[in-house]
């Protein structure tokens, strides 16, 4: 629905994927409308088991070189993007868009999956709790100065 809603908007046909899901890969015979470029690679591997890949790269369960790379190749390449649709409460959704707006001056289109852009990484994080309070938390690293105190 997002795709098709850049499409109406901008005319879109070329979509840059970025996934950890083999079955996202599995699904895009389902939009010929698109024609879609993705970085080929086992991504079952991410899929395997449970564990969080921070996890299984500390077991040694997966190829660091692999993960390392494949994770700086596709957020430069979806940075290099003129539209956005992704999870912004990521920090590999943000520090795309993020560097997207540095790049290129402005901020492109984008749908966000989950939460609208609240700013810079750097910014103060906004907590969201379970019943839609949002809870502002200011940075407690006394060496960085790049916040401003309270």
């Amino acid at each position: 629905a997002e795709m098709e809603e850049i499409r109406r908007r901008y005319g879109v046909r070329r979509v840059f994927l970025c996934t950890d899901d083999p079955g996202v890969i599995q699904q895009l015979p389902m939009h010929p409308a698109f024609d879609f470029v993705y970085l080929h690679f086992d991504r079952a591997l991410f899929a395997a088991s449970d564990w969080a890949i921070e996890l299984k790269l500390l077991m040694a369960t997966m190829d660091r070189r692999m993960v390392a790379e494949s994770t700086l190749v596709d957020i430069l390449l979806l940075a290099d993007t003129d539209f956005f649709i992704g999870t912004l409460s990521s920090h590999f959704g943000s520090l795309a868009y993020e560097l997207s707006v540095a790049t290129k001056g402005y901020h492109p289109p984008y749908i966000s999956l989950d939460y609208a852009w609240q700013g810079s990484l750097l910014s103060p994080v906004q907590l969201h709790t379970d019943d839609g309070v949002t809870v502002d938390k200011q940075e407690l690293n006394p060496k960085r100065r790049d916040f401003r105190r309270q």
